[in-house]
């Protein structure tokens, strides 16, 4: 028979209902690959973290995944993960944000100007009186503007902007990449313009593009008898003073406060005699080795004796509580007077961690003391957004709208969806979602710059690809994106701690996944849909 009469048999409609393996829906999910991913990544830093020299099955032995090493892996992650969840929604309504990175530094930047010199609106207009010149006229002004308002004030700009982007594309039909570019440079230029200009001395003609002085917002508490103030200065009042607070106290947050304090010396003590154990064991190991170099054999023989016998190492005396440690511990429970400031910017789960340092004997760094206070707070702000997404795109009308909009544009408009809405409103929320970061640093590190955000656009773009989502549009859904902000995250850390291998080869590793990530999304896309 002629090979070049052959065909190939024709699938037939019975062949949609034959019957498949039990595992084809899963290896069949666009999650898969990043899961695989992201469990060899937590494995390689779980590793590659155990300090040289130690040998554990356990990757949470490691700096990768103690307690401080999970906080602030996280913090990076879920800083990430939000900008991830805008980038990602707006790419499966088919469009691009090319400013979101450049939205966070003048997010940042509007916040840090309005919490330290207020917030006005003035009127320009032109005088001659003196000289043809330009004056303003103030018609409002807030000097002291608080957490909440000046997110909101902030919010008004950023909001405007993402929504102006948006109106822009839909009713020119210019390429979103074009405009969110545009965009880009535009924000980060007024980002630079806007510092220089407020932050400036009079004998100076330009200022800094950071601000750095803001008041530790989210830790100002009231102490009793003195009014508000920022919890390190509270501490730090005369000694006469903080035992006036302690005298309000009440006697039984005195015995708590008192056991737990104990408790920490004692382990401190305890720790510090391990410690000096250890060095006096390292030191006549090091001293053992010198000798073999040498063929000292009495000093081997010494040497070797006493290290067989154990070091005899005194016990470090465990510190006395005092009063003044009571107070100070107890000023650190206090509850802000700045909810918003903390909401942002302080720390969540504190009642976990410290489970984990006074009854599970984990939090604990190498000097006693507790390693991790809590996990960020922009940790659970992501939460909070992935689940409003997650409620939107699986579970409303406008789910349906946002997946339809980026999959067929012509077919969304025929059926009555409101594709320019859709999109307009997608735009706002990535300049949402930049404002929430922006949020989460000013009120942690209590500062801004002008280059916060700088490459955050392509990072979150590529975490959402990563994670699913088809730059072609109409594909993807949250828990990819978010698997694909976990997997960024982890590699950025990973990598650093892998010998013989330079910190930036994770942008190689992220560079290859994220190519491989698009070819598998799209071909998954062509098999649900039937076109290959």
């Amino acid at each position: 028979m002629d090979p070049s009469t052959t065909q190939q048999p024709q699938r037939q409609e019975s062949d949609r209902q034959a019957k498949k393996k039990w595992y084809s829906p899963i290896l069949a999910r666009p999650e898969i690959g990043p899961i695989g991913v992201m469990l060899i990544l937590f494995g390689l830093l779980g590793y590659f973290s155990i300090p040289e020299g130690q040998f554990s099955l356990n990757p949470f032995s490691g700096e990768g995944f103690n307690a401080l090493g999970i906080r602030n892996n996280f913090r990076v992650i879920s800083q990430l993960g939000i900008l991830a969840l805008g980038a990602g929604l707006l790419i499966i309504a088919g469009e691009f944000d090319l400013s979101i990175g450049s939205m966070v530094g003048f997010a940042g930047c509007v916040m840090a100007i309005t919490l330290k010199w207020g917030f006005a609106i003035v009127i320009p207009y032109i005088s001659f009186s003196g000289g043809l010149h330009i004056e303003t006229l103030k018609i409002f002004q807030i000097t002291d503007v608080s957490p909440l308002t000046a997110i909101f004030i902030t919010l008004c700009f950023t909001l405007s902007f993402g929504w102006f982007q948006g109106w822009l594309i839909v009713k020119t039909g210019i390429a979103s990449f074009i405009v969110t570019l545009g965009g880009l440079f535009f924000l980060r230029g007024l980002t630079m313009v806007s510092f220089r200009a407020f932050n400036k001395a009079f004998s100076q003609t330009a200022g800094s593009t950071t601000v750095t002085d803001l008041p530790d917002i989210k830790n100002i508490i009231k102490v009793p008898g003195h009014g508000e103030m920022e919890r390190e200065a509270a501490k730090a009042l005369p000694n006469e003073q903080l035992l006036e607070i302690l005298s309000t106290v009440p006697a039984q947050t005195i015995a708590k406060i008192t056991e737990k304090l104990t408790y920490v010396n004692e382990k401190v003590a305890l720790y510090k005699t391990l410690s000096n154990k250890s060095k006096m064991i390292q030191s006549l190991e090091k001293s053992l080795e010198g000798a073999k170099k040498s063929n000292n054999e009495s000093m081997i023989e010494i040497l070797t004796k006493k290290i067989e016998a154990g070091i005899n190492v005194p016990d470090v005396a465990v510190k006395v509580v005092t009063d003044i440690d009571i107070t100070k511990a107890y000023i650190d429970t206090i509850t802000t007077a700045r909810p918003v400031a903390n909401f942002f910017g302080g720390d969540i789960m504190e009642p976990v961690f410290d489970w984990l340092y006074y009854t599970a004997d984990w939090n604990v760094n190498t000097y006693g003391r507790q390693f991790a206070e809590g996990m960020y707070s922009c940790l659970m702000i992501w939460f909070l957004l992935a689940l409003v997404c997650y409620f939107v795109l699986s579970r409303t009308q406008a789910g349906n709208w946002i997946y339809s909009t980026g999959g067929n544009l012509s077919a969304a408009k025929a059926n009555g969806v409101p594709t320019n809405k859709v999109k307009i409103s997608l735009f706002m929320f990535t300049a949402f979602c930049a404002t929430m970061f922006a949020a989460c640093q000013v009120f942690e590190v209590n500062t801004s710059d002008a280059a916060k955000g700088n490459l955050k656009e392509l990072e979150s773009i590529a975490a959402a690809v990563i994670g699913g989502v088809v730059l072609t549009g109409g594909f993807g859904n949250v828990a990819g994106i978010i698997l694909g902000a976990i997997i960024f995250g982890i590699a950025k850390e990973a990598f650093f701690y892998i010998p013989g291998i330079d910190g930036s080869f994770y942008r190689v590793f992220l560079g290859a996944v994220l190519v491989s990530a698009a070819l598998t999304n799209e071909n998954i896309r062509k098999r649900i849909i039937g076109s290959a």
